[in-house]
Order: C-alpha cells, then structure tokens, then sequence
C-alpha cells in the first residue's frame, strides 16, 4: 500500500517492490471476491484444485502483513534518514503522511456511503444488505452515522468506531496511520544527541499512541519495524548483494517470492496465535525485501512487462481502499443470497476474474483524481505551510534579507 521531505527513493524506482506492493493488494481483493462470490469450503467439493485455490484466495490478512512491512520500509525508512541527516521535521513529515492517507480514505469513504446506499436502496432483498451476517467479510451490522464516518477519518476505525459501512479492510489504515505517529515518536524520545525537548515531546507522544491504539495495533508493531530495520540496513545489504555472483543471487531472489508465499499460507493454515504467525511471515517477508533493495537489472520485453506491472502499484492503495463496497455492490446482483453463492467451475470462475477486472478498472480511474495526485497536492500542501510559517513568524510583513540587505541599510545610513 511513502520522509520527512521526499519520497523515499525505492518507492520512485524500485520495479520489483512495486510489484510486491500490487500483489498484495490484490490479494486481498482475490480473497474478498472469492468469500462474497462463492461457497464456503467446507461445502465445497474437498479435490486438491479446490483445495489450493481456496487456499491461495484465504489470503487477505496475511497480505495486509506483507504491507505493512513494505510500509515500514519505504516510511520508516525515510524517518530514520531524515534522523540520521538532522533533517526530520514534524512539520513536513505530518504533512506528507496525512496527504498521502486522506487523499485516498476521505474520497474513499465517500464512494463507500455512494455505494452501499444505492446497493440497499435498490437491491433491498440482496443478503449482503438485508442480512449480512452470514458473510464473514462485511460487518454483521455496518454504520453510517456521522461519528463513524468522522472516526474513520481520524484513523479510529477498528479502535473505538466501527469502519464505515461495507468497507471493512479499512481497520489496517488506522493501524498504519498509528505506526506512523509511533515510529518516528520511538525515535525522537531515544535518539542520540537529541535535544531535552524533543526527547519529552516524542516521549508524549509515544504515550498517546500507545494509549489510544492499544494493544492490537501495538502486536503486530513489529512486523513494520522490521520493514524500517531493512531499510536502515539497505546501504550495506546493497553493498553485501554486489558481492554475490550473479548466479546466487538469482537464486537467492527467485526462492524469496515463493517463501513469502509459503509463509503466508503457513500463517493462515496451521495452528498458531495470529500474531505469531504474522510476525513469521513478517520475518520471511522482511528478508526478501532485503534481498531486493537494488532493483534487478532487466532490460527488454522482461523489463517492460515487469515495469508495467509495476506501475499498477500507483493505483494499489486506491485498489485496497475502495475494492469492498464495490465487490458488495456486484454480489447483490449478481449472487443476491448466501445460499445462492457459486460452486467451482469454468464460467464461475470466468465471473469471478471479470469481478476483480471491475474493481481494478474502477481503481485505476478513482486513483487518476486521488492517489496518483499524491506528489503534487503534497508539494501544493508543503509551500502553503511554508508561506504560512514565514507569514507567522514575520507578521510585519517581509522576512528580514540577510546579512546583504543588514550591508544595504549601513550603507544608506552612512
């Protein structure tokens, strides 16, 4: 599913993250699609392709774990640079991060209200809106009222409101915007050689986010810090991987993928506590991102068809953020009842791709206006902040010029 002042670089060049970053998001949406659309597995027939497919689409809250180790890369990350150039501002690092999520949530929300009261206005009888607690996805009594939408926004969704409407995998937002406020706060109150004031301020607020976050947010903490410890070591592990012969080290990447994956399955099939689990595939996921802190270097038809699906993660928080109320809508009317949903066959599973097709489209054109303005309304929102710094702190008008302007006036008076 993104530095004080910038993008941090591997996010902007970094083929193969962008590809980890879209497969993640989609796999939740394969596996939100698959428990609207189709029958449980414990009626489903019990063959080993049934079997591996509804394994492989049972993947959701694994991949929201793999995002939030990218997340602590690409974030954490940037923090700890900017602590280690004395550059980190509260001020511009505040700004790029709520930019960055409200862009996306608030529009988000908005199409989720849109969405499920046209679907339970016209398609009244559809289970999903009449009787939704069959359906293990969607809230058993989803809320519309203004309080939840207003906590949705302030990231209390899954704390202490309930997510808005249909649009239940919104609860990992406010995880992450927690982590966000968390992380950089851990630090400020820790770091070497910071001032008594910045120690007690991020002491404060690492207080208050623990307070209001709470231990659920807190257990699964880790797994993002571990995506930052990868990036706080990216300097060496790039100068460990040019060492490599090329042959290990393709090795080396190639088996990364299908471990992350094993991990995931493991995590969701065997019998551990969740955050057990989550903190394994974590670890897994935490070693293949090391693995390709320096992009691969192809080039051709491969590095094309690998850079475009690359770019699609330009639309994949748009794609996770929005991809629920959208799926609801569809199963209304398409499978109207619990009993109704489809057994495993070709043209079922034909609808079901063409169902994850309409979601990434209407993702694709949602992140055109939102996500994909990301850079500029961030640039847009910095200078104003700035001009509003400099009118605050020089109220009288022009910022003094200097010690050129300071010459200038000694002149005039001598």
């Amino acid at each position: 599913m993104s530095a004080p002042t910038a993008r941090p670089r591997p996010r902007a060049d970094n083929r193969v993250l962008n590809v980890f970053r879209s497969a993640a998001a989609l796999a939740v949406v394969l596996g939100h699609v698959r428990l609207l659309f189709f029958e449980d597995y414990a009626t489903a027939a019990h063959d080993p392709v049934t079997a591996i497919l509804y394994s492989l689409t049972s993947l959701g809250s694994e991949a929201v774990i793999v995002f939030f180790v990218m997340s602590g890369y690409w974030v954490g990350g940037s923090v700890i640079a900017g602590f280690r150039a004395h550059s980190f501002s509260w001020g511009r690092y505040a700004s790029a991060r709520l930019t960055r999520l409200w862009l996306v949530l608030v529009p988000a929300l908005l199409l989720t209200l849109l969405l499920d009261l046209v679907g339970a206005h016209l398609l009244p009888a559809a289970g999903v809106y009449a009787d939704p607690t069959p359906y293990e996805s969607i809230p058993a009594d989803p809320s519309y009222a203004p309080l939840t939408f207003l906590g949705n926004v302030a990231f209390m969704q899954g704390l202490h409101v309930p997510v808005l409407g249909t649009n239940s995998p919104l609860w990992s937002l406010a995880y992450e915007a927690w982590y966000y406020l968390l992380f950089p706060a851990l630090l400020a109150a820790f770091w070497p050689g910071g001032s008594v004031r910045r120690r007690a301020m991020g002491a404060v607020l690492v207080l208050v986010a623990v307070v209001v976050s709470g231990p659920l947010v807190l257990g699964l903490f880790p797994a993002w810090v571990l995506g930052a410890v990868v990036a706080a070591l990216a300097p060496r592990l790039r100068v460990l991987i040019s060492s490599w012969p090329p042959r290990l080290l393709a090795v080396a990447r190639g088996s990364s993928i299908p471990l992350i994956v094993l991990a995931a399955v493991a995590a969701h099939e065997v019998s551990l506590p969740f955050r057990l689990g989550a903190l394994i595939l974590a670890a897994v996921t935490a070693l293949g991102i090391s693995l390709f802190v320096t992009d691969v270097t192809w080039t051709g038809r491969a590095g094309r068809l690998l850079g475009a699906a690359g770019w699609t993660a330009h639309s994949s928080y748009s794609l996770y953020a929005i991809h629920m109320p959208i799926v609801v809508l569809l199963a209304a009317a398409v499978v109207p009842s619990h009993a109704a949903r489809w057994t495993l066959s070709p043209g079922s599973v034909a609808g079901y791709l063409a169902v994850i097709a309409v979601c990434c489209l209407v993702a694709y054109v949602f992140a055109r206006f939102t996500e994909r303005k990301t850079d500029v309304v961030r640039a847009r929102t910095t200078s104003l902040i700035g001009r509003m710094h400099r009118a605050t702190a020089h109220p009288g008008g022009k910022a003094p010029d200097g010690e050129a302007g300071h010459a200038r006036r000694l002149r005039a008076r001598g």
